[in-house]
């Protein structure tokens, strides 16, 4: 069975690694812009600025760049991305040319997958009637989206009986780390489709080395920004920094959680704005195998029928097999259930991917397993979500965070992007279009 996504619905119808220029000095007492955060929008962002003949300091709370793009070697021993790690709508992604132009291992992702019902791959009537309902989904989301109807999936998709908890997994937590009550027809709509790829080394990688250029001072949290006089004062743990303007570019979750305060406060529009841009929920159980039972090859992907709810969520998870090749199962939980699950504990979230997988392969499974790691991303004190999609009735907020404030105050990150947000190109792209506007007024 070949994987319906919402990018594709939208269609039809070795490298030498050098180390990131990490530093930790004293403030510069004057400069031009303050980048609030690290990742792929603050670098890029900063990157333009500079280039732009602009004084720029970079500052992030965390201990390294990157934000929701990391990849670790160390539990695994191979590359395993924490976070980010499909490289979406490669025709439009910067990512994908740097890393062919730099020497690493980049490839278009295959299109293969197999769907369970119970303890056996789903029959042709069974797969047939499941991609019937996914697709009735779809056309529903769709056509509300067309019509200008800025309201939930689950107002307009109609009864699609058993296979009802599966469709919302898979077109809703899955994709948008949200259930079909909690996101946007509207919103949904406006992103770009395109060819997944990725990068072997680990998108964390790829991204580190391509952001060796920009220096960044690393912990050093920003608690404060007072905008209201004729530049900005960023009040962090390490002092203050004065400067003409300033560009924010933590996650939605770290806004609507008030880590940064406003001097004046923002504009009540903008608040709303934050409100109903809602980071979602998108938890990683990887598991190391020794075997791979999954019937697809490697960066395949395993589905199944889900015929259970928690709370009213669907409890499931969608599995991307062998990731890379190097052995590592990412089981991914999202939307309502991979908040739930949040709050049970990471033990927890483990046990559940586990004993799923033992009713449909049964002893097998727990065999096989070499090592595991798991990453809540609702919790991280960094980001507190996944990525952002506006709630309905929300699909203005993109479109009014991206107005600045005043000639000084600028937002960027993926929730801002135009047409590839929850990805880490529409990051850096929003970074590139702050960064002009900046330089045009500055």
């Amino acid at each position: 069975m070949a994987m319906i996504t919402r990018r594709n619905v939208l269609l039809t119808g070795a490298a030498a690694l050098s180390t990131p220029m990490f530093v930790r000095r004293a403030h510069a007492a004057d400069v031009d812009v303050v980048v609030i955060g690290a990742g792929a929008a603050g670098i890029s962002t900063a990157r333009e600025l500079m280039k732009r003949g602009l004084t720029v300091t970079v500052i992030e709370a965390d201990s390294r760049i990157g934000g929701r793009i990391h990849t670790d070697t160390e539990v695994f021993g191979v590359p395993y991305d924490v976070g980010a790690h499909w490289l979406h709508n490669r025709e439009e992604n910067p990512f994908v040319d740097y890393g062919l132009k730099h020497g690493f291992d980049m490839y278009e992702a295959p299109d293969e997958a197999v769907f369970y019902v119970g303890d056996r791959p789903a029959n042709s009537d069974e797969s047939k009637a499941y991609e019937a309902a996914e697709q009735k989904a779809l056309d529903a989301i769709v056509n509300a989206a067309r019509k200008g109807k800025d309201v939930a999936p689950a107002d307009v998709v109609p009864d699609l009986g058993d296979w009802a908890l599966s469709v919302n997994i898979y077109q809703g937590a899955y994709e948008m780390a949200k259930d079909f009550d909690h996101f946007s027809c509207s919103d949904w709509y406006t992103a770009e489709d395109g060819t997944d790829w990725y990068c072997r080394e680990g998108f964390g990688t790829l991204f580190a080395h391509s952001a060796r250029d920009v220096p960044v001072t690393l912990e050093t949290a920003a608690s404060e920004v007072r905008w209201g006089g004729s530049g900005v004062e960023v009040v962090t743990d390490n002092g203050t920094i004065n400067a003409r303007a300033v560009v924010v570019t933590v996650s939605m979750g770290v806004l609507a959680g008030g880590d940064i305060k406003f001097d004046p406060p923002l504009p009540v529009k903008k608040q709303e704005a934050i409100n109903v841009l809602t980071m979602g929920h998108y938890n990683h159980v990887a598991l190391q195998l020794k075997d791979n039972f999954f019937g697809v090859g490697s960066d395949g992907y395993y589905n199944y029928k889900i015929t259970e709810e928690m709370n009213g969520a669907p409890m499931g998870f969608g599995a991307l097999v062998d990731a890379n090749g190097h052995g590592i199962t990412y089981c991914d939980l999202g939307g309502e259930f991979a908040r739930q699950m949040s709050d049970e504990g990471t033990g927890a979230m483990y046990d559940f991917v586990v004993s799923e997988l033992k009713k449909a392969f049964g002893s097998k499974v727990e065999d096989a397993i070499l090592n595991s790691s798991t990453f809540d991303w609702t919790t991280n004190p960094y980001t507190y979500g996944s990525f952002a999609s506006a709630e309905p009735g929300g699909a203005w907020s993109r479109d009014e965070l991206r107005s600045q404030e005043a000639d000084r105050l600028w937002f960027a990150g993926e929730a801002l992007s135009d047409d590839d947000w929850a990805t880490v190109a529409g990051a850096h792209k929003s970074g590139l279009v702050v960064a002009e506007d900046i330089h045009d007024t500055l």
